[in-house]
This record gives structure tokens, sequence and C-alpha cells, in this order.
């Protein structure tokens, strides 16, 4: 089973971090590059999407061109916690912060779904809709003292790994 990954389009938010906007929409320029959002050489249909419930990659996933089987949101592949009301789903959500071993938590958390996926042994490619650090830290490896991980553009799409 074959995953990728593909980041929102631009946002409010990363236009302008201190905007105040809850679950802040595409700009202009993201609704262009979701609509002009191309997988060139990596699958146009999928097997699953899994999509971030904030509205910024629906949005996106909903005006590209890429389509799928089967649609599901889960809330284990929202935005990293970073205290910004932006990644808020309504007005009466704690605006909270996830340090780093609750995020080293949901990271083991999507690994197992995802295997759990597998098992099912019914999709052969899954993309995941998402935003950046949830895919630095996904993609996230050690050397030594220092931790690497993928940085994804917006509207960007790559593939992740083969399980």
């Amino acid at each position: 089973m074959d995953i990728y990954f593909v980041r929102h389009g631009e946002s409010l938010y990363n236009v302008n971090p201190l905007d105040d906007s809850i679950d802040c929409p595409l700009t202009a320029l993201g609704v262009e590059q979701s609509i002009k959002l191309k997988p060139c050489s990596y699958p146009n249909h999928y097997s699953l999407i899994i999509c971030s419930p904030l509205r910024r990659c629906i949005d996106t996933i909903k005006l590209s061109k890429i389509t799928c089987d089967h649609f599901e949101i889960n809330d284990l592949f929202r935005e990293i916690r970073s205290g910004s009301k932006s990644d808020l789903l309504n007005e009466n959500e704690k605006i909270l912060f996830e340090n780093e071993q609750e995020i080293k938590q949901r990271i083991n958390q999507i690994n197992n779904y995802l295997l759990e996926k597998k098992k099912l042994n019914i999709y052969s490619n899954i993309l995941i809709a998402t935003h950046a650090d949830l895919i630095w830290n996904l993609t996230a490896y050690q050397i030594g003292d220092d931790l690497f991980g993928k940085w994804v553009e917006n509207a960007q799409l790559l593939r992740w790994k083969k399980i």
C-alpha cells in the first residue's frame, strides 16, 4: 500500500500568522493552487483519502482534480496544535499546545492507524490531506541529536512510503 501526502493550499494563517480566524480558509492563491493541483507522476485517483477536519484541507481536495473511492475526515490528521486559533474548528474549543511527547504519541497512533488500514487489504493507495507540521513530524528521523523532516510547500503532493 502506497501512502502519499498533500499539504493544503495557502491559507489566511500562512499569509498572516497573527490572523485570529477560527478554522481559517484558503486565500485566493490557495484556491488557485488547489484547482491547479496536478499529481504529475503521482496517481490522480486514490482508494482512500484521509483528510484533516480543518476546512483548508477539505477545500483543497474538493477544488482539486484528485478523486477517490473512499473519503474520510479524521482528527488524527489535523494540524499540530501550536496555540493558534486557526487550528480550531469552532469557538468552543480550547486553544491547546501539543508538547513533544504528545506529538510523538499522535505520530505513533497515525502509524498504527495506517497499519490497520493495510490489514483490511482493500486499499492500494492512500492520500493524506494535512498540514506541513504534521508531515514534517511524520517524516522526521534523527541523526545524532538533530531531527530532520520533510518540509512541504502549499498544495504540494509527495509520496511518503510503502507499507
